[in-house]
């Protein structure tokens, strides 16, 4: 039991009631966990020693997502930037997205250190473009939002052992069984729906969308949801 834990990055009793204790909070209310610990627990326990295998099959089936990685591409998402930008555009309304909702950006809450390998780089990005997803496939931050979005991200990893996506949708529907039963059933439609559209679409992580933000987001989203 110990080992798994430590898979997920709960190393002492603190981590461990914490942990049990934001799992709870973010059940109930998802708006309520602690974000940064949550976050960070769950990818330590994603990127548990990548095998050489995974590695190089991800490589290979996603030359585009190892040029990003060998280029070491990340840059900045600056909100304050992006608000000067036109109505309409990606980082505009990205950044009204972040101001409206009071979020802060997912990328600023990762604590790991700079990715080693190709699997890292994938679910940094993965993470750190979560928000900017919401923006470009039109999803609102309610539970049901939350559900298209993760679902999203679950199918556009059919068979892969990323457990954090898995992890989050699970989440969701607890909470939605628990507090919200009359959705549940609209939560489901829309997973399978928004599962087989990840499936068909390219993986956004591999998108430029840092590079995209002056775009209009009609146009972003035509690109990223191309087959």
């Amino acid at each position: 039991m110990l080992n798994e834990l430590k898979a997920f990055g709960i190393t002492n009793p603190w981590a461990a009631l914490q942990s049990v204790r934001n799992f709870a909070l973010t059940v109930w209310d998802p708006t309520r966990s602690d974000i940064r610990q949550g976050v960070n627990a769950l990818l330590y326990g994603a990127l548990r020693n990548p095998s050489a295998e995974r590695i190089r099959t991800l490589t290979e089936a996603e030359p585009g997502l190892a040029a990003l990685f060998a280029e070491r591409y990340d840059p900045e998402i600056g909100v304050d930037r992006l608000e000067r930008l036109p109505d309409g555009t990606l980082g505009r309304e990205y950044a009204r997205f972040m101001r409206d909702n009071k979020i802060d950006p997912l990328g600023d809450l990762l604590e790991l250190a700079a990715p080693t390998n190709v699997v890292e780089y994938s679910f940094r990005r993965a993470y750190k473009l979560h928000d900017v997803l919401h923006v470009v496939l039109g999803c609102d931050t309610s539970i049901l939002g939350e559900v298209r979005i993760v679902s999203f991200s679950v199918g556009q990893r059919p068979g892969d052992d990323g457990a954090a996506a898995d992890l989050a949708l699970a989440v969701l529907f607890l909470h939605l069984a628990l507090r919200k039963p009359g959705e549940f059933k609209e939560a489901i439609r829309l997973a399978e729906e928004w599962m087989r559209l990840g499936e068909r679409s390219k993986l956004y992580v591999t998108f430029r969308l840092e590079d995209l933000m002056e775009r209009p987001v009609g146009d972003v989203r035509e690109l990223v949801l191309a087959h």
